[in-house]
């Protein structure tokens, strides 16, 4: 007899570099949103995309990714929230040293196609040495957090 299989949540994944100001947003975003509990999120916090995510990704019924981007990639509001397309080629294309989100969802694709996934990149005013997001980020603060909740009542 087989056990049951549990039901596939959501997954938030904040990352970016705490010690360098607003490149840590995205992991201060995933703190906060780990503190409201939901049952139907996985919150995750890391300081750089890794194979070792791909187990919760391929349990992930959708994804989230929040990182700090260059203003163009923000967009002129400073945040984008937009939908992530798998790479054209299907293979990973998510490293140390040149993370993309999108790669990322296709490491465990051997189990099954990968997640739907979103990224909100948030711009990143400042990136100086210190565990502070800056004014301008710590102003966005209650839009982004508006906008991850619309992500996780289906309203992305």
């Amino acid at each position: 007899m087989s056990t049951p299989e549990a039901p596939r949540r959501d997954l938030l994944i904040g990352w970016g570099n705490a010690l360098r100001e607003d490149d840590g947003v995205g992991r201060a975003i995933a703190a906060e949103v780990e503190g409201w509990g939901l049952a139907n999120l996985c919150v995750i916090e890391r300081t750089q995309l890794t194979p070792e995510l791909a187990p919760e990704l391929a349990a992930a019924r959708r994804v989230l990714f929040v990182d700090a981007a260059a203003e163009a990639a923000a967009g002129s509001d400073g945040w984008r929230l937009e939908p992530l397309l798998p790479p054209a080629s299907g293979q990973p294309s998510c490293s140390a040293t040149t993370p993309a989100p999108a790669g990322c969802c296709s490491w465990p694709h051997a189990l099954r196609p990968p997640p739907p996934a979103w990224q909100l990149l948030v711009t990143a005013h400042g990136m100086g040495l210190s565990t502070e997001l800056t004014p301008a980020t710590k102003a966005l603060l209650p839009e982004l957090l508006a906008a991850v909740r619309r992500w996780c009542s289906g309203d992305a």
